[in-house]
């Protein structure tokens, strides 16, 4: 079989991403199972400047060359690799799968892009490999090429052409990281097998000191595949959630502990233990392995369907598992549709604690509906169930990050938040892309408070959690709890960012918050709405003068997905309020 298939990831973040490109190999794999052949380009590990990648396309010539876009903020960066790839191989067709594909749209009309492949890319890269090996090319468009499940494409008339969602894998089918495919490329292997001593986790375990662990290094499996939750601003649509058979994860776990010297894992799920009897077969099984692990994409549910749970796998071998709470407020839960309460991830992180397992307090920030009342309930929420920790209080705190194919999404398109038109919509990819979601600038207020007034809510949450846990701790950090709460500073002494982190590290600069009180965090509200908006649109927006009306915004505690649809029902959607110039 002669198609020449090429498969390549794509750099996200500043450093190279430690999570594997598990798209990208099970592909490959499935790939081979049908007969094909497909090479592994790894653009994240390797980071090759742009006149390396158009080399080394125009130098291979690829017939398919399928693109793993994970999540839409690498819409730049997948936009460039393509046009790069057809600059260095004109006939070269060029497929893009994984979350960005959800707005295939743009994709096909604003970039390279031949076919977005729509799902789950395995079973859809083989038919479209297929399909090229008959006909030699997928264009002019034929009938037998709108039948293959899973893909858009435009046809001769310039209209998309949509297929539905990919045919998803069986459980039996599912493929770990190949860690083979990426040892095959000199010096890769290393980005994804990491040393576990980077992380905050493992060090706080004793276990992880233990003379036999010494020089194991630390890799990503999985458990599971998919999600049984919904929630409204989540970046995943394909449907279903398969459990990897034990065997496969067993003996994964054997060969690289033997054969990489890996003794440290992370089990990177969406949702981990669903399942109770699989996860009692599960312990009994990584038990007598002898390794330590961490879990996460952990629902909260877990601790409530068997509070014992949490210290069994640490028995186990578990350090460290981590839930996706997000917020404190049972309205924003709802607004989320998490299907948990502030009580069952008070639970959870309170089964934590007792078992000694470490764990991140996870929140997003900034739903449809929230307002001061929810953070403050969130806040109070965080101070609940981190002030009597051994350790700093470890929060994780994103705001919104509205992603096509979301509910949230959509909540910004039906008040022109977001563009209708293609165009539109590209810029606002363009304006999310390589932007992570604890960032500020990405932000789209749809809020009950004003946007200089939401800018505060992390900062604010952050340092109430860290001055209620120096009060029980008679306001003092030791040094293994600043390293472990706040890392090292590897700036000079005579630098302004090591005296920031000096200040960040006092209890002093605390104290002097906590006896501040609230004006503190009021002249924050005003310092941020002038870096927003400017001195003079801030003293209008004080005096009242300048109009921000928020009631637009305002949800009842119901699915932010049900929302979406009542306002799609309405006359009101027909006829959107246009945003104010406060965003």
């Amino acid at each position: 079989m002669g198609v020449k298939i090429s498969l390549c990831n794509i750099a996200l973040r500043a450093q190279p991403d430690p999570f594997p490109p598990v798209a990208c190999t099970s592909i490959i794999n499935y790939l081979k199972r049908g007969g094909y052949q497909a090479e592994f380009f790894d653009i994240d590990a390797k980071r090759p400047s742009d006149k390396k990648v158009l080399e080394y396309f125009a130098r291979e010539r690829f017939d398919i060359v399928g693109i793993s876009a994970v999540v839409s903020t690498g819409y730049a960066y997948t936009k460039n690799l393509a046009l790069l790839i057809k600059k260095g191989s004109p006939s070269t067709r060029v497929i893009v799968g994984g979350n960005l594909a959800a707005t295939h749209e743009v994709l096909l009309r604003k970039c390279e892009i031949d076919i977005c492949a729509i799902g789950e890319g395995e079973k859809v890269m083989l038919s479209l490999a297929r399909y090229f090996d008959k006909h030699g090319d997928f264009f002019p468009v034929t009938e037998e090429l709108k039948n293959i499940q899973g893909i858009a494409f435009l046809d001769e008339d310039n209209e998309v052409v949509h297929t539905g969602t990919g045919e998803l894998v069986p459980k039996e089918e599912l493929s770990q990281p190949d860690y083979e495919i990426l040892a095959m490329h000199d010096g890769v292997l290393g980005s994804y097998v990491t040393d576990p001593f980077l992380r905050n986790d493992f060090p706080g375990d004793q276990r992880s000191y233990e003379p036999h662990r010494k020089g194991q290094k630390l890799a990503t499996l999985f458990t599971a595949k998919g999600c049984v939750n919904t929630c409204t601003f989540c970046h995943r649509w394909v449907k279903g959630y398969r459990v990897f058979p034990m065997e496969n994860i067993i003996k994964t776990v054997k060969t690289l502990k033997e054969k990489h010297n890996i003794g440290f894992f992370n089990f990177g799920d969406e949702c981990f233990g669903e399942d109770i009897r699989w996860l009692n077969e599960f312990i009994r099984q990584m038990a007598p392995l002898d390794v330590l692990f961490q879990c996460s994409g952990v629902r909260v549910g877990l601790v409530k369907k068997d509070p014992t749970s949490i210290r069994r796998l640490k028995e186990a071998g578990m350090v460290a598992i981590y839930f996706g709470m997000e917020s404190g407020c049972d309205k924003i839960l709802s607004v989320m549709e998490k299907r948990a309460s502030r009580v069952d991830n008070i639970r959870a992180a309170k089964a934590c604690a007792e078992a000694g397992v470490y764990t991140e307090i996870q929140l997003i920030l900034g739903m449809p509906g929230e307002s001061d009342e929810t953070v403050k309930e969130t806040t109070d929420f965080t101070i609940e169930v981190t002030k009597d920790l051994p350790y700093p209080p470890m929060l994780s705190i994103n705001y919104l990050q509205s992603l096509p194919g979301t509910p949230s999404y959509d909540f910004l398109k039906h008040y022109h938040l977001v563009g209708r038109s293609v165009d539109e919509e590209e810029r606002y990819l363009l304006s999310v892309s390589d932007v992570n979601a604890c960032e500020f600038s990405h932000y789209i207020n749809v809020t009950q408070s004003p946007l200089g007034r939401v800018m505060t809510w992390q900062k604010k949450m952050v340092f109430l959690a860290r001055i209620a846990w120096l009060k029980e701790h008679h306001w003092k950090f030791t040094p293994e709890q600043k390293i472990k709460a706040f890392g090292r500073s590897e700036n000079p002494w005579w630098s302004f960012k090591y005296w920031k982190f000096v200040l960040k590290t006092s209890p002093l600069v605390y104290r002097g918050i906590d006896l501040l009180g609230e004006a503190f965090w009021e002249g924050m509200v005003v310092r941020n709405t002038i870096s927003i908006f400017g001195f003079r649109k801030a003293v209008l927006i004080f005096l009242g003068l300048s109009k921000d009306d928020r009631s637009k915004y305002q949800v009842v505690g119901k699915s932010l997905k049900k929302i979406v649809a009542d306002l799609n029902t309405t006359t009101a959607a027909a006829t959107p309020v246009l945003v104010s110039s406060c965003r």
